[in-house]
């Protein structure tokens, strides 16, 4: 919104040629720059190509020649390739430990240590970081946190207010609507966002003003999206836990982790979980999301996607085994997704549970032609 003083002109004006906007009018960017910052209650923010240069150029911005940063083994490639990569060939070392938990994050501190670098929730195993221990001791030990608040968004956390220096998130899966962006926004104070966005500058890289401007509408409806996403994520979280064919659901609760409630309004749109071995085919488990549809609902492997170059015994230690199934809940009714879920499950723990879960893969679950999910 812009405020607009109407005064009657002195005399009547020539039509002006068209030209570049007016120096006070803020572009695109600067507008979706700005609404994130205040989604956050911060000073400012910085729109960047994608989570990888992001992250790099927080990390790099913040540190020195010869200091230490202890990131999240939950850290994913290929952001993890590179920051060994970058940090590395600047001059700086990585350690990549447990940052759920804050005895974990002593234990590798050194001298040289400078950046405490967690994700608020990981994708895809959901574990969760107690950022108000982190973010205590980090600050008693002049340490900086750099938060990746990807999976919950300012709907659900706002790291800043926990005691983190700089939040960074991926514009996908909660910022922007369609998720079809390739972008990602850093906010932090002042006194941060200057070195962070002279290192981006040297990077390189910029966000297309149409993709800008795309970003600041969805995140105008984000905390309504998110609100629903969330409530759904629930539904289907506790439609899993129980069934004979899922041995484990990976997602927070309050009731396990209480001291969230002083700090979280949920846990967002992401769950994940494990099948027993005795469940055949997964094809019918994933063909449950039904037809790809713009804000539905999906179900992946990590093991055949964001986890597919590592090897078996990599993916093993990661805890990313060939049973997970990651779910994006959409903002759509829950109810067809969860009976096609139970179907598919029920299909894949049958004796011919291969030809079976072909079957459900091929033909949608009765009286759910034309459902989006």
């Amino acid at each position: 919104m812009y405020d607009v003083t109407l005064r009657a002109p002195a005399a009547p004006a020539a039509p002006a040629a068209p030209g570049p906007p007016s120096a006070g009018a803020p572009g695109p960017v600067q507008r979706a720059e700005d609404a994130f910052a205040a989604l956050h209650g911060a000073d400012a923010a910085l729109l960047l190509p994608g989570v990888v240069a992001a992250t790099t150029a927080a990390l790099l911005a913040l540190t020195n020649p010869g200091g230490h940063v202890i990131a999240s083994d939950q850290t994913r490639d290929p952001l993890r390739r590179v920051l060994l990569a970058e940090l590395t060939g600047a001059r700086r070392t990585v350690s990549f430990v447990d940052c759920t938990e804050v005895d974990a994050v002593a234990a590798a501190v050194r001298p040289e240590t400078q950046i405490v670098y967690t994700p608020s929730l990981s994708d895809p195993l959901m574990k969760l970081s107690q950022l108000n221990d982190v973010a205590t001791y980090a600050q008693m030990n002049d340490l900086l946190l750099v938060v990746d608040n990807t999976v919950l968004s300012p709907a659900q956390l706002r790291p800043l207010e926990t005691g983190a220096v700089v939040v960074i998130e991926d514009a996908s899966p909660c910022l922007d609507e369609w998720g079809d962006l390739s972008a990602a926004l850093v906010t932090c104070v002042n006194r941060y966002l200057v070195p962070i966005r002279e290192q981006a500058g040297l990077l390189g890289g910029q966000v297309d003003p149409w993709a800008a401007h795309l970003l600041e509408r969805s995140l105008s409806t984000l905390e309504l999206r998110m609100t629903a996403r969330q409530a759904n994520a629930e539904r289907v979280a506790d439609a899993l836990r129980g069934h004979p064919a899922v041995h484990t659901v990976h997602r927070p609760t309050f009731d396990e982790a209480d001291w969230a409630l002083e700090t979280h309004q949920g846990f967002g749109a992401l769950l994940s979980f494990e099948v027993v071995p005795e469940a055949g085919n997964l094809d019918g488990v994933l063909a449950a999301a039904g037809p790809r549809a713009a804000a539905g609902s999906t179900l992946t492997l990590p093991a055949l996607t964001t986890h597919a170059h590592l090897s078996e015994r990599l993916r093993r230690e990661a805890g990313v085994s060939r049973r997970l199934v990651r779910v994006s809940v959409g903002i759509e009714d829950p109810a067809p997704l969860i009976r096609r879920l139970r179907q598919a499950l029920d299909a894949a723990l049958a004796p011919d549970a291969g030809a079976t879960a072909s079957a459900v893969s091929a033909a949608p679950a009765s009286g759910a032609e034309g459902e989006s999910c």
